[in-house]
């Protein structure tokens, strides 16, 4: 029996949730940690505990694109929103966390997400009958199998933020990927867990997000343009601002 709630949170409630928690670990590094202001032990530990909120945002854009891909009447649109937000995201985020406008050893978190949802992608058009004309069973799941290897590499050597781990964190999402909550909750809990061992025990801090997730009611919330830009758009803009402080208080 499926277990939906039906009253709680939107999707736009836990975008909301997710950009204060990353705004929170940028401004963390971009610049209390940059300026110096994290040099003795209290301060020090105060960072700490901003990073560790900021670590409960990336599992929660994780899961809201494992839903907006399930949801989306155009993949191949989505891909290219994701694809251009990447693109823009890109001198912001060295800039703001970096001081320089390309850092070649680290790539932004979009980068991530995209490399997910095309991950995500192949996987959901192999369980057509005819993938890419063929329809051996198992020389598709070969070819998955090489594509998602390619994904991986991709993500190593792109040096995308959360390397490899946060691009398997959006494709166990999307295995585990189901209409009730306990499946939800199985879903972000397995994405935190792999987190959690592959990127340190601070990821663990995302666990509490398994509050909200519980209280998500599987709809979307507003559809306005206002908001949807807002949403979208949010993570280059502040990173700019980030940067643009940064630069002042230098």
């Amino acid at each position: 029996m499926e277990n939906k709630v039906s009253f709680g949170i939107t999707g736009n409630t836990l975008k909301l949730i997710a950009i204060i928690t990353m705004l929170v670990d940028h401004v963390a590094y971009g610049l209390y940690y940059t300026q110096g202001m994290a040099d003795n032990s209290l301060n020090w530990e105060f960072y700490r505990f901003l990073r560790g909120v900021g670590r409960m945002a990336f599992p929660i854009y994780c899961f809201l694109l494992v839903e907006g891909f399930f949801h989306t009447r155009n993949v191949k649109k989505y891909v290219i929103r994701v694809f251009i937000l990447a693109l823009i995201s890109e001198i912001p985020f060295d800039w703001s966390l970096f001081g320089i406008p390309f850092n070649w050893g680290k790539t932004n978190v979009v980068f991530t997400l995209l490399i997910g949802l095309i991950l995500i992608w192949i996987l959901e058009e192999s369980k057509k009958e005819k993938f890419w004309g063929i329809e051996n069973f198992i020389v598709k799941k070969l070819v998955v199998l090489m594509c998602y290897a390619a994904g991986i590499l991709i993500a190593y050597f792109a040096h995308v933020d959360y390397n490899m781990v946060g691009v398997a964190v959006i494709v166990l999402m999307y295995v585990f990927h189901g209409n009730d909550r306990n499946k939800r909750l199985l879903a972000f809990a397995a994405g935190v867990a792999i987190l959690a061992l592959g990127c340190g025990t601070m990821e663990a801090w995302a666990f509490l997000m398994l509050i909200p997730i519980a209280l998500y009611n599987g709809k979307r919330g507003s559809s306005s343009k206002i908001i949807r830009y807002c949403f979208n758009y949010f993570y280059p803009v502040h990173l700019l601002i980030i940067g643009i402080v940064r630069a002042i208080l230098l």
